[in-house]
Protein backbone atom coordinates (compact mmCIF):
# COMPACT_ATOMS: atom_id res chain seq x y z
CA UNK A 1 0.00 0.00 0.00
CA UNK A 2 1.43 3.28 -0.92
CA UNK A 3 1.56 6.45 1.22
CA UNK A 4 -1.29 8.35 -0.01
CA UNK A 5 -3.82 5.18 0.10
CA UNK A 6 -2.44 4.73 4.05
CA UNK A 7 -3.23 8.54 4.21
CA UNK A 8 -6.85 7.87 2.85
CA UNK A 9 -7.83 4.93 4.61
CA UNK A 10 -6.80 6.61 8.15
CA UNK A 11 -8.50 9.55 7.44
CA UNK A 12 -11.65 7.26 6.46
CA UNK A 13 -11.41 5.42 9.63
CA UNK A 14 -11.30 8.33 11.37
CA UNK A 15 -14.05 10.22 10.14
CA UNK A 16 -16.57 7.60 10.66
CA UNK A 17 -15.08 6.65 13.86
CA UNK A 18 -15.75 10.68 14.82
CA UNK A 19 -19.55 10.35 13.85
CA UNK A 20 -19.86 7.37 15.95
CA UNK A 21 -17.86 9.38 18.90
CA UNK A 22 -20.00 11.89 18.47
CA UNK A 23 -23.26 10.13 18.96
CA UNK A 24 -21.67 8.25 22.35
CA UNK A 25 -20.82 11.75 23.20
CA UNK A 26 -24.77 12.79 22.71
CA UNK A 27 -25.19 9.96 24.68
CA UNK A 28 -23.42 10.10 27.47
CA UNK A 29 -23.93 14.15 27.39
CA UNK A 30 -27.22 13.26 29.47
CA UNK A 31 -25.44 12.70 32.41
CA UNK A 32 -22.33 14.54 32.69
CA UNK A 33 -20.29 16.22 30.08
CA UNK A 34 -16.97 15.15 31.08
CA UNK A 35 -18.44 11.50 30.51
CA UNK A 36 -18.36 12.87 26.94
CA UNK A 37 -15.17 14.24 26.37
CA UNK A 38 -13.75 11.58 28.33
CA UNK A 39 -15.47 9.06 25.62
CA UNK A 40 -14.01 10.91 22.91
CA UNK A 41 -10.55 11.16 24.42
CA UNK A 42 -10.67 6.85 24.55
CA UNK A 43 -12.32 6.11 21.66
CA UNK A 44 -9.45 8.89 19.65
CA UNK A 45 -6.69 6.87 20.82
CA UNK A 46 -7.91 3.09 21.17
CA UNK A 47 -8.46 4.45 16.72
CA UNK A 48 -5.39 5.68 16.38
CA UNK A 49 -4.11 2.93 17.82
CA UNK A 50 -5.45 0.50 16.09
CA UNK A 51 -4.74 2.46 12.76
CA UNK A 52 -1.20 2.63 13.60
CA UNK A 53 -0.93 -1.43 13.72
CA UNK A 54 -2.70 -2.51 11.00
CA UNK A 55 -1.58 0.74 8.68
CA UNK A 56 2.12 -0.27 10.49
CA UNK A 57 2.70 3.22 10.75
CA UNK A 58 4.46 4.68 14.24
CA UNK A 59 4.56 7.95 15.42
CA UNK A 60 2.48 10.69 16.66
CA UNK A 61 3.05 13.17 13.83
CA UNK A 62 1.46 10.99 11.50
CA UNK A 63 -1.23 9.81 13.39
CA UNK A 64 -2.13 13.34 14.73
CA UNK A 65 -1.73 14.67 10.43
CA UNK A 66 -3.62 11.89 9.18
CA UNK A 67 -6.49 11.10 11.19
CA UNK A 68 -6.29 13.11 14.68
CA UNK A 69 -7.72 16.19 13.66
CA UNK A 70 -10.01 14.99 11.77
CA UNK A 71 -11.50 12.81 14.11
CA UNK A 72 -11.49 16.01 16.38
CA UNK A 73 -13.33 17.84 14.10
CA UNK A 74 -15.79 15.42 12.66
CA UNK A 75 -16.49 14.38 16.81
CA UNK A 76 -17.10 18.38 17.53
CA UNK A 77 -19.41 18.95 14.60
CA UNK A 78 -21.60 15.56 14.96
CA UNK A 79 -21.82 16.03 18.45
CA UNK A 80 -22.82 19.95 18.62
CA UNK A 81 -25.48 18.65 15.09
CA UNK A 82 -27.14 16.06 17.52
CA UNK A 83 -27.11 18.18 20.46
CA UNK A 84 -29.29 20.92 18.37
CA UNK A 85 -31.94 17.62 16.95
Amino acid sequence: MNELNEARTSLGIHTIAGIAAGYVSQVLAVTSKLYSIGAMLVILFAVGYVTEIVLKKKGIKWWMSNGGLLYILVWLVSWIFLFNM
